[in-house]
């Protein structure tokens, strides 16, 4: 689609300002559709449309946006920032691409002042920076809506070389050319996420401003429910980083939904622990009874409950989406997720109960200390799971489709995992092959397969020094990414195979300080930076 017609399927809440002292581009490196599904995304873009003297375009990397703006086609090099919201290790090369047809040069170093300020944020800039930080100027570690509006604001306020070196000074910032250039190991940083106080205050509390046909949730509009996690599954970063459960309170919610009520009648609710708000069934009763049909990102398995399942099925939900992670129960319980078989398929027959016909459930392979047994018992709690559809669908007269999307481990930085070795190419296809012989016999079960290649990559960059930055622009150059992999494949396995302590892991960022101004004051106080080559994680 061309940017005209992309731009009249938009359904919008607000209004992007054309005229300011700062002009502001707001990106993400993969297409419109993957862009404007990410409510992260967005919320950026409605952050930075609040501050004064800010002028907005958007930016992706469809061909029709090929170096210039969605909305009026101004030449990215035209802008004074650039600033990406970056969710997948992945899209990274896509920032370098996006470079390269704006005419920008991709290594800061080579770059003047008369070019954008690069700035990325996303979960990619807080898991790790380092291979991106040749190229960009700074990265925002934490929440948007605390750490972009101070940094716009000095942007208006003070050359490039002094915002870099006040930002340096600032919790909220990994600026490379003083955190990093010249140094044997990378300054210490403090990542900075919402408290309880920023979670009450409705105007942070992140919810689409457009709607349009051409998302993965066509037609939908996403509100937020909370922040963190009250679990700590030892494989995952959110748990880790992100802090304890935060919500939002309900009548904040219930008002950005009356506010997206005016574009679609079709609201989607996202977190990482969506399930686990304490007024979710009020919400849920509230927004269907304004006319809405609702959606879930996905529940954690003890939130499964019939006061939260049955506002789905009214709502017309065709699935439900779960993540026992593995099929063995002592595996669960050492990854930190102690839920038993039992709990599972509890959790399955209540959303048949309900009229949901089909289900989704997520699992890893590779995680430590996993054996061919735990592998099997995946295939077996498949096996249980379609049993229990099939009775319920055969008294309705349709029995549903279960999915199993399997993904290989990829152990993240600043998670307890974060040593671990991936598997071995050869050992990951083994065990593929045994969950997909094992479950052949299983009707109305479909398994989504994963890339290798690609979940080595997405290793590589989570745990790899700026050394990686050469491989982002082998394959921004055009370079197969196998032939990418193939060339540095003693490196890539030193980090991603090599035993605990053998590699450097990133390791330089914090969690957030215990005390934090008002939004809109200024920002986190300076802090004298320290060297050294690691810090624990706080939460």
């Amino acid at each position: 689609m061309n940017r005209s017609q992309l731009l009249a399927a938009e359904r919008r809440r607000i209004l992007l300002p054309r005229h300011g002292a700062l002009r502001v581009g707001i990106g993400y490196p993969n297409t419109y559709h993957v862009a404007l599904s990410s409510l992260a995304y967005q919320w950026v873009v409605e952050i930075t449309v609040r501050q004064p003297g800010v002028a907005v375009e958007r930016f992706m990397t469809d061909p029709a946006c090929r170096g210039v703006t969605l909305d009026r086609g101004v030449p990215l090099g035209e802008l004074d920032v650039l600033g990406w919201s970056c969710s997948f290790e992945p899209d990274a090369v896509n920032v370098l691409r996006t470079l390269d047809a704006a005419g920008i040069p991709r290594r800061r170093r080579t770059r003047s002042a008369r070019f954008p300020l690069l700035v990325l944020g996303g979960p990619v800039a807080s898991i790790n920076p380092l291979p991106l930080a040749p190229a960009l100027d700074v990265f925002v570690l934490g929440a948007a809506e605390l750490l972009w509006p101070p940094l716009l604001r000095l942007a208006q306020e003070l050359d490039r070389e002094s915002l870099l070196a006040e930002l340096a000074r600032r919790d909220g910032y990994f600026v490379p050319a003083h955190h990093l250039d010249d140094r044997p190991a990378p300054r210490r940083c403090r990542r900075i996420e919402k408290r309880d106080v920023d979670m009450s205050d409705p105007p942070l509390l992140p919810a689409s401003h457009v709607v349009t046909p051409n998302t993965s949730y066509a037609d939908r509009a996403l509100v937020e429910m909370s922040r963190g996690c009250p679990a700590k599954c030892r494989y995952c970063w959110v748990s880790y980083n992100d802090g304890r459960l935060r919500t939002y309170p309900a009548e904040a919610i219930l008002a950005r939904v009356r506010e997206a009520r005016s574009l679609t009648h079709r609201i989607g609710f996202v977190a990482t622990a969506v399930g686990d708000h304490p007024d979710l069934p009020a919400i849920l009763a509230e927004t269907r009874a304004l006319g809405c049909s609702i959606a879930l990102s996905s529940l954690r398995i003890p939130a499964m409950r019939r006061s939260v399942l049955a506002p789905l099925a009214d709502s017309g939900a065709r699935s439900v989406t779960i993540a026992p992670e593995t099929g063995s129960e002592e595996l669960r319980r050492r990854l930190g997720k102690p839920i038993s078989d039992h709990q599972v398929l509890e959790a399955v027959a209540a959303a048949q109960a309900c009229g949901i016909p089909d289900l989704k459930m997520y699992f890893i392979l590779g995680l430590p200390g996993e054996t061919d047994a735990d592998v099997e018992a995946i295939a077996e709690l498949l096996r249980a799971s379609v049993d229990i559809l099939r009775g319920h669908g055969r008294a309705r007269g349709r029995v549903g489709k279960v999915t199993a999307g399997v993904s290989f481990l990829v152990p993240k930085p600043y998670t307890p995992y974060r040593g671990e070795p991936m598997m071995e190419r050869r050992e990951a296809r083994r065990r593929l092959d045994l969950l997909v012989r094992t479950t052949k016999s299983i009707s109305n079960l479909s398994i989504r397969r994963p890339s290798y290649r690609e979940a080595l990559w997405q290793g590589y960059l989570s745990r790899a020094e700026a050394s990686a930055f050469t491989a982002l622009e082998a394959v921004a150059d055009g370079r197969k990414l196998a032939a990418v992999l193939a060339e540095r494949a003693t490196d890539i396995a030193a980090v991603t195979r090599g035993r605990p302590g053998e590699h450097p892991l990133p390791a330089f960022i914090s969690s957030a300080p215990p005390s934090l101004p008002e939004v809109g004051g200024d920002s986190p106080a300076p802090r004298a930076p320290r060297e050294g080559p690691g810090v624990g994680v706080e939460t």
